[in-house]
């Protein structure tokens, strides 16, 4: 008969290591993806760390990691800093727009020569594009024999996504370009580039993206509707980040 009390007694002290076990941590300033992959590095085989919304449940049956690794997560989930970012382009040869036509231009942000500037706080992506509406048009024959042209403007741009984080003086870059050109030699070919990149460099130091000859590049047609590829040209990019705060 005393052995059900004690059996009792023992399940329930289970039960209650278990949910001792199960921890909850919710970030004042990151998110919880930020801070996802130290959490999960820190526990190793100790645990498991999921999460639900932005907060981190933390499963492990020693205790002491749950307190070491709240200790972790409070020198981690700092306020994002904000961040200037500098993006330099420099081309050899110069874009061609139609003889004859109008040419709408924009920009995102001040554009002096190639540089261009734009704040940003940490760990959310900014944009930094240009670009021009360019005419495009197309020929065709009309149902009487004829020739009937249609123009259409298409945005031609040059724009960047960079997603910037700090540690210490190193930052580390997330970038997605995009460089759409017209073709030189045909006025109704646009040419489409875009690139994913991740480097990392020193804050307040120009870091090189790329150089020379860019890689091959799809030409689309708007009036023939036709594809081929072709060498990009020369062209280099930069980027810099400093510190506002």
């Amino acid at each position: 008969m005393r052995l059900r009390p004690l059996l009792a007694t023992l399940i329930l002290s289970i039960n209650v290591s278990v949910q001792a076990a199960t921890e909850i941590i919710t970030p004042n300033h990151r998110t919880g993806e930020d801070l996802l992959p130290a959490a999960q590095s820190f526990l190793g085989n100790d645990g498991s760390v999921t999460i639900v919304g932005n907060q981190l449940i933390v499963k492990t049956e020693n205790a002491r990691k749950i307190t070491e690794l709240r200790a972790l997560i409070e020198q981690l989930d700092t306020a994002p800093k904000r961040l200037l970012i500098s993006v330099d382009t420099s081309d050899s040869n110069d874009q061609y727009d139609p003889d004859g036509s109008r040419v709408i231009r924009h920009s995102t942000s001040n554009r002096t020569g190639g540089l261009q500037q734009i704040q940003a706080s940490e760990g959310s992506p900014a944009l930094i594009q240009m670009g021009q509406s360019v005419p495009l048009t197309n020929v065709q024959a009309n149902y009487y024999g004829g020739l009937q042209s249609q123009t259409q403007y298409r945005n031609v741009t040059q724009g960047f996504y960079v997603t910037a984080s700090v540690t210490g003086e190193t930052v580390h870059l997330n970038i997605s370009t995009n460089n759409d050109r017209m073709s030189q030699e045909r006025p109704d070919v646009v040419k489409v580039q875009s690139t994913d990149t991740k480097v990392s460099g020193k804050l307040g130091e120009w870091i090189t993206l790329a150089g020379v000859n860019q890689q091959s590049q799809a030409e689309r047609s708007a009036s023939a509707l036709t594809y081929s590829t072709q060498r990009g040209e020369n062209m280099t990019l930069r980027v810099k980040v400093d510190t506002l705060d």
